[in-house]
């Protein structure tokens, strides 16, 4: 008897009962292949940054020359080699125009109340002036004091230091003789044994040379006092008293080894025995009081009766006093302030009236000057008329207070992003519109290279065999020519123009994205869905362009975007060679240019080689994302 209990009818439930069976319904929608590549690019975010910047500074290659009012076509030298200038940076002290300057030589004597570096505009100096005072051994108009350093230089013959010629009547007049010498000679290991001697032209064209003292290492304050007796004693017999032309000076014993002995003197002055004074007119060429006066007196006048002369030795000066500075100075002040000019012509200000940026009457003269126009005038105020005789006609000059950056046609004192470049120019607008040149340039090698290369390296890759071997020959040989080779006989057979350097550019630069493609091809071609695909039936020409290429596209886009900034860095090596592109802006030979005043303008290369880090780090980052991106194996992945 069967036990088991049969279980309720309602424990069943027929499932089919009126509906249908199907599959559950796509919770995606269909993409496609670009489509699928661009929504995984978008998720690399360093990809999409690097994109952004890579289309930022192609729009300023565009918009930079286009908008910009600087004409870097023409010179503009007194804004030559300005320092970088921003907006709203200059309460900052940052990339405000301002250079701090240090060890600058200043003038104190021109002026002693207001001292000023040579070579700079006061008006553009801001704050103080940091001065102090150092040692130079040199001679210089700046300087004071030093001492004049007397030195032999000829073993076994003495040294003879004379003054210029001066005539002297020794009958009727006596003369004292004051030297200081440095006690800095008592700190030397050689002492100098020196003594003051006079040659003395007795009868025309004979001298004689007359000791004054003896020899002697005393330094400090020496004074011969009543010297002509001594003169008169040395006269030849037979010589009548009368006026001589004589000189001054010192003999300075050498020595026959060692170190040559040096004489360091403050002063050498010479008076009349009744005067108190050193400062006679008739001495004015002999008496000095520094080393550095003496130099530049000597240097100055050319003339031998008019110097100190050497017949062995040498002299220089030694410890002037040569005031030096810090300071901070506004560049474009200095180049587009206000200056004082004394050749303005009168078309130029009749240009300015027809204008009605100011008036003028000539016949009136600068009581007339009225400003009209105070944001265009260049003439800011008329200080003088000149009028001068011009053939047969009379032209008129005038001195007025000229703003210069009026003149230039700027409405105020322009801003340089970049600085400006030996000619003046703004090196923002330069490089940008080099680079425009560079990108278009770039881009176009680019399209070739990768159109000949894909189609060169598809052709080998796919079809293998002899006619694999045959085109890779034919690309060792081309390739075993160096590309700077090729590149400069192409130029200098052709020119330095934009489509040379196409061609140079495209000759060879095609073998490596075939190299890359010919090696994909061979990865892929025998891979199961080519084969399938040609069971099928499909053509040569449908397995290249629809299975094979698009799976090794991510390789092949990151080379070519890479070719772009690969062009403008050998458009740049080849300027650096001095064959850059002529009659058009680069980057090359924009960055070839300042790379000669690396050291005194370090900005201007160092600004035109962020532009070119920062391209070539972006089209890095954006190949990376655009391989990735292209990647069939990744295709449908969302993370």
């Amino acid at each position: 008897m069967d036990n088991k209990k049969t279980p309720p009818q309602n424990d069943f439930v027929f499932v089919q009962m009126d509906k249908k069976i199907h599959d559950l319904k796509f919770q995606t929608k269909p993409t496609t292949y670009f489509k699928d590549a661009f929504k995984r690019f978008r998720k690399n975010k360093s990809s999409v940054v690097a994109g952004i910047i890579i289309g930022f500074l192609a729009s300023l290659s565009v918009l930079v020359p286009l908008l910009s009012t600087s004409n870097i076509d023409r010179p503009l030298f007194e804004a030559r080699f300005l320092p970088p200038r921003w907006p709203g940076l200059e309460w900052v002290g940052i990339l405000d125009g301002n250079t701090v300057y240090q060890n600058v030589i200043i003038d104190t004597i021109t002026d002693p109340d207001n001292p000023v570096p040579v070579g700079f505009k006061s008006e553009a100096i801001l704050g103080e002036i940091d001065i102090k005072d150092t040692f130079s051994n040199f001679p210089s108009p700046y300087a004071k004091g030093g001492m004049l350093v007397l030195r032999s230089d000829t073993r076994g013959n003495d040294g003879y230091f004379l003054s210029p010629n001066i005539n002297l009547d020794v009958i009727n007049g006596n003369f004292d003789i004051r030297i200081v010498l440095n006690e800095f000679n008592d700190d030397q290991d050689l002492k100098a044994n020196y003594r003051l001697i006079a040659r003395v032209e007795f009868t025309p064209g004979e001298f004689t040379l007359v000791p004054l003292n003896t020899f002697s290492t005393t330094y400090g304050e020496v004074e011969l006092r009543n010297i002509a007796p001594t003169i008169l004693a040395a006269r030849p017999v037979g010589v009548e008293p009368a006026t001589y032309r004589m000189r001054f000076g010192f003999q300075l014993e050498t020595t026959l080894e060692g170190a040559y002995p040096a004489l360091y003197i403050d002063s050498f002055q010479m008076k009349r025995s009744l005067q108190t004074s050193y400062q006679d007119a008739v001495f004015s060429n002999v008496n000095f009081t520094s080393g550095n006066e003496v130099m530049l007196r000597d240097n100055a006048d050319n003339t031998l009766p008019n110097r100190w002369i050497l017949e062995t030795g040498s002299k220089a000066v030694f410890r002037a006093i040569l005031p030096r500075g810090s300071f901070r100075y506004d560049n474009y002040l200095a180049a587009f302030g206000d200056v004082l000019r004394d050749d303005i012509g009168r078309s130029v200000v009749e240009s300015y009236i027809e204008r009605g940026w100011m008036n003028y009457d000539f016949d009136i003269g600068p009581e007339s000057f009225e400003l009209i126009d105070e944001d265009r005038s260049p003439i800011r105020k008329v200080i003088d008329q000149t009028s001068f005789s011009f053939g047969s006609a009379e032209a008129i000059s005038l001195t007025a207070v000229v703003s210069i950056y009026r003149e230039r046609g700027f409405t105020s004192v322009p801003y340089y992003l970049f600085g400006t470049d030996v000619n003046g120019n703004d090196y923002f607008k330069i490089i940008f519109s080099g680079l425009g040149t560079s990108l278009l340039l770039g881009v176009l090698v680019a399209m070739i290279n990768v159109t000949i290369g894909m189609v060169w390296g598809a052709l080998s890759g796919y079809y293998g065999g002899w006619i694999d071997i045959t085109m890779e020959r034919f690309t060792e040989i081309l390739g075993g020519v160096p590309w700077i080779v090729l590149m400069t006989l192409t130029i200098l057979l052709l020119g330095s123009n934009f489509g040379t350097f196409l061609l140079a550019l495209t000759l060879t630069g095609w073998i490596g994205t075939a190299s890359l493609t010919r090696s994909q091809f061979y990865r892929y071609k025998r891979r199961e869905y080519v084969l399938a695909s040609r069971t099928l039936g499909a053509k040569d020409g449908r397995l290249i362009f629809r299975h094979i290429l698009p799976n090794s596209i991510g390789p092949i886009v990151t080379t070519s975007v890479l070719i772009i900034p690969g062009v403008i860095f050998s458009e740049a090596a080849i300027s650096f060679l001095g064959l850059g592109l002529q009659g058009l802006p680069s980057l090359g030979v924009a960055l070839s240019r300042a790379q000669g005043y690396l050291q005194t303008s370090p900005h201007l290369t160092i600004s035109g080689a962020l532009i070119i880090s920062l391209l070539l780090i972006s089209f890095n980052l954006f190949g990376n994302g655009l391989r990735d991106a292209f990647n069939p194996s990744l295709k449908g992945i969302s993370e």
